[in-house]
C-alpha cells in the first residue's frame, strides 16, 4: 500500500532535510507495512540556531518498536536537548509540531 507523508505544521525557519515519515500508523493500518517504520524518518534542522529534530523507529521494521524524537544542538547526538519514545503517532506529531514553535525552542537559542 502507498502511503502519503504526514501533514506537518512547520514554522518559519526550519528545513527538512529528509522526510519518510508516512501517515502509515501501526495502531490504524496493522503491521501488514512495517517497512514504514525505520531508523531515518524525519530530520528538520534550523540553521540559525543549529538545532535538529531527529525522528526514527527503533529497532528497525520491528513491532514491538517505538519512535524516538530527539532535539539536539550542535551536533551533540549523545547529549539530546529533549528526548521522546513512544509508539503513539499521535504523540509524536504533537511534539514535533510543539518543538518546532519559537515560543518553545527560543529557551535553546544563543540570541
Amino acid at each position: 500500500m502507498y502511503y502519503e507523508l504526514q501533514p506537518l505544521r512547520l514554522q518559519a525557519g526550519w528545513k527538512i532535510e529528509y522526510n519518510n515519515f508516512t501517515e502509515y500508523d501501526r495502531e490504524i493500518h496493522g503491521e501488514s507495512d512495517l517497512f514504514e517504520l525505520h531508523e531515518d524518518l524525519l530530520q528538520l534542522c534550523h540553521e540559525k540556531e543549529n538545532l535538529i529534530i531527529d525522528l526514527g523507529w527503533y529497532p528497525n521494521y520491528d513491532a514491538n518498536g517505538n519512535y524516538i524524537l530527539m532535539l539536539v544542538k550542535d551536533y551533540k547526538w549523545d547529549c539530546p536537548l529533549e528526548y521522546v519514545s513512544s509508539k503513539s503517532k499521535k504523540e509524536i506529531v504533537a511534539y514535533i509540531e510543539k518543538w518546532v514553535c519559537y515560543g518553545f525552542f527560543a529557551k535553546y537559542c544563543n540570541s
